[in-house]
């Protein structure tokens, strides 16, 4: 049933659009196995999916909407690492290890998932050698990409760094030229390493530069060989 009270057809994995392009490496069975042990659940704009430190009971494929993936310290402070959108798949590193999640995921948008029971992605990864394959290369990209944004932030000044995270957003996530975003100035600032004051101020300081058009909740890329230089020499 949905929100409007009219019901709506379920889907199952077999016929899914929406499930992650990892999910092609798996049989007809394998498919039922998971339509067998996985949830949806919709969640609206803000609330949590989960939280580190809590078990990882479940894995993760985002279906609709926009989360941020972010690590928090013992004072609330949050770090943006990346963000997650449609067809996005997601597991705990802690699954084989410790079982806990090690990051917490937060809506910013109204987003569906489906929540798969982590034993069953585990006997699937043992027998599929290809979906197993697959999932590796996955999770080392991921690596290498978290790897780069944490290098990044070490080494650029806060202008590298808007200016980073400006095209990270034109190009991984709204994929369109100019972008209307849904992340908070916070948000912008989380996400590039900086307190919100600064991120504002430059943001304000690249439109008057004709670098890019800003209106607190679009972005339009002008001179982007300037901008991709400032991001690459920080």
């Amino acid at each position: 049933m949905s929100e409007d009270g009219k019901d709506t057809k379920h889907v199952s994995c077999l016929n899914c659009f929406k499930r992650a392009p990892l999910f092609n490496m798996l049989t007809i069975e394998e498919l039922n196995n998971i339509e067998c042990h996985r949830t949806e659940v919709t969640f609206n704009k803000g609330e949590l999916i989960h939280k580190s430190g809590t078990q990882s009971s479940h894995v993760i494929s985002f279906n609709a909407g926009l989360a941020k993936l972010y690590l928090e310290d013992h004072k609330g402070r949050h770090k943006i690492i990346k963000l997650i959108k449609a067809h996005d798949f997601f597991v705990s590193p802690g699954v084989f290890s410790n079982n806990r999640h090690h990051f917490s995921i937060k809506t910013l948008t109204k987003s569906s998932v489906c929540m798969i029971e982590t034993e069953v992605f585990k006997q699937i990864m043992q027998v599929n050698s290809k979906f197993a394959f697959e999932y590796i290369s996955l999770i080392n990209n991921n690596l290498l990409e978290i790897t780069a944004k944490m290098h990044n932030l070490v080494r650029k000044h806060n202008t590298g760094k808007i200016a980073e995270t400006i095209l990270y957003l034109e190009s991984e996530i709204y994929q369109t030229n100019p972008y209307t975003f849904n992340l908070s100035s916070s948000d912008i600032a989380d996400l590039s390493g900086m307190g919100r004051d600064s991120a504002i101020r430059i943001l304000n300081e690249f439109n008057n530069e004709g670098i890019i058009e800003y209106d607190k909740k679009s972005i339009k890329i002008v001179n982007r060989d300037l901008l991709e230089s400032i991001s690459e020499n920080g």
